[in-house]
């Protein structure tokens, strides 16, 4: 088990005859620290290692979500990737769709704040992009982390669990650091994703509905038995509905 980048490459500096792959997995948050990895072994004339990448990027989906058939108010936007991409990547959604938005931090009040600031432009019918978790967001972002990113990824097509595929809302290497590809190197070919009979996690990650009313939810699929990626992460709609649901009962 590695934490980082820097315990995978430092395997595959003591290994330099075994192939060490590292599955780069997360959103903006985690890409820029996966790209500078390959800077590294690219400096280094490090060979033997390699990144699967499986990044996927935010506005995106949100831009999909916003132009489907459910009335969106506003947007809590993520502190995190916020913290690398700056508030200002959200300005299209107040633009295009009319949508507010607040990018917020994690804590309570954080959250409590972002609904109250949501509500105070849908009340006035004024969405814009505000940011109430300044202590670490700015506009334009973390411009170095943003560069190392851009200069080892580009934009690719997608796949959702749940939603299917969304154009330009991943990333991949790109060809001028193809050495270091896993999916190039070795001929990966990821077979699409087969959502399980009935699971409804798509349509929760949608706003479609809510867990409940999906007709696995809390029997066959549950935190210790998860069928769909909503009940996987502890951060997932249908597992905080699991765990708070049953709570208050």
């Amino acid at each position: 088990i590695v934490t980082s980048t820097i315990d995978a490459l430092e395997i595959a500096r003591q290994n330099p005859h075994k192939k060490v792959v590292f599955i780069g997995v997360g959103f903006e948050t985690t890409a820029p620290t996966i790209a500078a990895s390959i800077l590294i072994a690219e400096k280094e004339n490090i060979k033997n290692y390699f990144v699967l990448s499986a990044h996927k990027v935010m506005p995106p989906p949100m831009d999909v979500l916003s132009r489907g058939d459910i009335p969106l108010n506003g947007y809590i936007c993520p502190g995190h990737v916020s913290a690398i991409i700056g508030s200002k990547s959200y300005d299209f959604l107040p633009e295009k769709y009319g949508i507010a938005c607040v990018v917020a931090g994690f804590e309570p009040l954080d959250i409590l704040k972002s609904i109250d600031m949501l509500a105070d432009q849908v009340a006035r019918s004024n969405p814009s992009v505000e940011t109430e978790y300044k202590r670490v967001v700015t506009p334009e972002g973390n411009i170095h982390a943003k560069a190392v990113m851009n200069k080892v990824f580009e934009e690719d097509d997608s796949e959702w669990r749940g939603i299917g595929v969304i154009p330009k809302s991943g990333l991949k290497i790109r060809s001028n650091y193809k050495m270091f590809d896993a999916e190039e190197k070795f001929s990966v070919d990821l077979p699409p994703v087969k959502e399980a009979e009935g699971c409804l996690c798509g349509e929760v990650l949608q706003g479609k509905v809510i867990p409940t009313d999906c007709p696995l939810f809390g029997s066959v699929c549950n935190p210790s038995e998860p069928v769909g990626p909503c009940m996987v992460s502890t951060e997932g709609t249908c597992a905080a509905y699991y765990k708070y649901l049953r709570s208050e009962r």
